[in-house]
């Protein structure tokens, strides 16, 4: 699994170096742990709702906001380095990068079917 979100972190870091931003692997681990804090609220949503609980705003900014902490302090330019060596000839690179960008995008619309099957999104409860 570490490996599965090494090179997510890679080809994310990666994306935003090609734009010449500079802090480009604080950007990678930002999104990253961003897509993984989607999954997390999905997975509490489903289970508050099993429950009949009900979620408030304060649980969601709390949860993007530690998730984005984990991201600045997981991420590091000597990471990145050592990433890029590992990944400099792989195989399949563009096929690999679409199905990174897919984990990104599906994150966040699980997100909000989530919300939306569970009558979130419709009943306002948050």
């Amino acid at each position: 699994m570490k490996t599965l979100f090494d090179y997510c972190y890679y080809r994310i870091s990666k994306f935003y170096k090609s734009f010449g931003e500079s802090g480009y692997h604080f950007s990678g681990g930002v999104v990253l742990f961003g897509c993984i804090g989607f999954n997390l609220l999905s997975l509490c949503i489903f289970i508050l709702s099993l429950f009949d609980r009900e979620i408030n705003l304060a649980f969601i900014y709390i949860v993007v906001i530690i998730t984005g902490i984990f991201g600045l302090i997981f991420s590091s330019k000597k990471k990145y380095q050592n990433l890029e060596k590992q990944y400099k000839n792989e195989e399949n690179s563009k096929l690999k990068g679409w199905l990174v960008l897919l984990y990104g995008i599906g994150s966040v619309v699980l997100y909000f079917i989530s919300m939306i099957l569970c009558g979130y999104w419709v009943n306002a409860k948050i």
